[in-house]
């Protein structure tokens, strides 16, 4: 296999070497990373201002998560362990950013091929987001997130609380040294692969 583009390339050669071995994700690595998340949320700190083990709903903070793409790692066992009411997902609208809607109620079909809400859905503030758990093609270990380049998930991720945490989501094939970064780049704070989560240096502290 070539070897991964150097660290000054960009974020496009990326992306096209990337998505030139793309596969499906094993179900077993999805479900071994979704059992990793599960027991994460369940220990999370008062301090987020929610707990989320047990059967009671989440108190002022809701999880932002995606419905995946066809090559994306799917987190709907996630829900279905926690249940859907304490999640949030995003729709795309016409024009405009994305917008934050409960995860459950109508769905219509994305362009891409997920369930997203409808547009006459409730919609929901960044405020009411405790955790994000973002989606990427791949990921760096100082936090550094490479999306498909549109750039709608980074304004959204710029809205959110300052304290949330900001969890990417990839197999460990998708975890590289160092990718290319741009100043509006909206750093995760955590990495969850199939060997866990953990909790990533301030890109400052970053080798």
């Amino acid at each position: 296999m070539r070897e991964p583009p150097t660290a000054g390339a960009s974020k496009d050669t990326w992306r096209r070497w990337l998505r030139d071995r793309q596969t499906q994700v094993d179900p077993g690595t999805a479900a071994t990373l979704v059992a990793s998340l599960h027991r994460f949320i369940e220990s999370a700190d008062d301090t987020w201002n929610y707990r989320v083990g047990g059967a009671s709903p989440l108190g002022n903070g809701l999880i932002l998560f995606y419905r995946a793409m066809p090559q994306e790692l799917s987190l709907d066992g996630l829900a279905d362990a926690l249940g859907w009411q304490r999640f949030a997902v995003t729709r795309t609208p016409p024009d405009g950013p994305l917008t934050l809607h409960p995860a459950i109620g109508a769905m219509e079909q994305h362009r891409f091929g997920f369930p997203q809400p409808i547009a006459a859905a409730f919609e929901l503030q960044p405020h009411h987001i405790a955790l994000a758990l973002v989606p990427g093609i791949a990921f760096d270990r100082t936090g550094t997130r490479l999306g498909h380049g549109a750039g709608y998930f980074d304004e959204l991720l710029a809205r959110l609380p300052a304290e949330s945490p900001r969890i990417g989501i990839a197999p460990r094939e998708l975890i590289f040294d160092r990718l290319p970064a741009e100043p509006h780049d909206v750093a995760m704070t955590h990495l969850a692969t199939e060997d866990g989560v953990v909790a990533l240096h301030p890109k400052e502290d970053a080798p």
